[in-house]
């Protein structure tokens, strides 16, 4: 299930589905009818991940009788997140799909943005390393911490160190299952657009390079792949919602616990404005690569429609006009 069927993908389709393998993102390679029972432990592992946090987070909903913005920031964030991994686990096979079709029809690699894209798994590492670092100092090094945030979620014990070491806990359950999927699905997604702005490209070379042109192969080219492209985002855009939804919430509640308290330890600091700066720039990162996408189609339009024609193919290239 895991790595079987990904020898038909590119090199960075299996970087990025070992991420998701790390934090138990399951069916990333297709689905099996039987399968090995390892196989079946991490499913059930992934299931109870995600129904886990779920119940925690509406458990502290309903314990709380009032909840301040910072308490609803984080509620949503991590519901959000819920979501969106469940709804990755449910259609995780159709991205192994998706990247096994692109791999095959993109031959060339990109090695300059390949390298860009192992910066940004890595820079999920430090966005990690940084948030729960900036948790744990903030709890060994001030003890009042520990009992204000006791009495803002409600959950009392004898023991501080206790329940520091839960809090600690929560924080990496939902860092690592939840918030690193979102940024790892931004990555794919930014992996995919790439693919598919290249073979825009290609059919565009093609297209202007030809001195005779066959209309009829062309259109038949470019059919394939605008059905290919209408494909892929039916197979992944409701992942992509839901990933661009955590992603601006997360932003919008880390720019209001900035500007709710004054005085913010620097720990906290840390931790908020690395929430808010990279998130804004994975957000706008999806943005920009399906504007590409976008623009990429666009210029091919543009291009058939800037064809030179005689008396002979004017009719064909008047039938391809319509179909670019």
């Amino acid at each position: 299930m895991y790595l079987n069927s990904s020898t038909n993908c590119k090199r960075l389709y299996r970087y990025i589905f070992y991420s998701f393998s790390c934090t138990l993102v399951v069916g990333i390679f297709g689905s099996c009818r039987k399968r090995a029972p390892h196989k079946q432990l991490c499913l059930i592992l992934s299931h109870s991940i995600t129904v886990s946090l779920a119940i925690y987070v509406i458990a502290m909903i309903q314990l709380k009788e009032t909840l301040n913005p910072n308490l609803i920031g984080t509620f949503m964030v991590c519901m959000l997140t819920v979501i969106h991994r469940f709804t990755l686990c449910c259609n995780s096979s159709r991205l192994g799909l998706v990247a096994k079709r692109l791999s095959t029809l993109t031959v060339k690699e990109d090695k300059p943005f390949n390298r860009r894209i192992c910066l940004l798994l890595c820079s999920c590492i430090v966005y990690c390393a940084i948030n729960i670092i900036a948790t744990a100092v903030r709890f060994l090094s001030s003890p009042r911490d520990i009992e204000y945030q006791r009495q803002q979620i409600d959950l009392y014990s004898e023991n501080p160190r206790f329940f520091a070491a839960f809090y600690l806990f929560i924080n990496i359950y939902q860092l690592f299952f939840f918030s690193l999927p979102v940024k790892t699905f931004t990555i794919y997604f930014v992996s995919v657009c790439h693919d598919i702005i290249s073979l825009f490209d290609a059919y565009k070379a093609r297209l202007t390079s030809q001195s005779a042109r066959d209309y009829r192969c062309l259109i038949n080219s470019y059919n394939y792949l605008r059905d290919l492209v209408n494909e892929i985002d039916n197979e992944i855009r409701c992942i992509v919602f839901w990933a661009a939804l955590a992603n601006v919430f997360s932003v919008y509640f880390g720019i209001l616990g900035i500007l709710a308290v004054k005085a913010l330890p620097i720990e906290d600091k840390a931790r908020i404005y690395t929430f808010a700066v990279f998130d804004t720039f994975v957000f706008f990162l999806m943005c920009l690569w399906a504007d590409r996408v976008s623009s990429s189609a666009a210029s091919v339009a543009r291009e058939a429609y800037l064809l030179k024609f005689d008396a002979d193919t004017s009719a064909l290239h008047t039938q391809y006009i319509l179909t670019a």
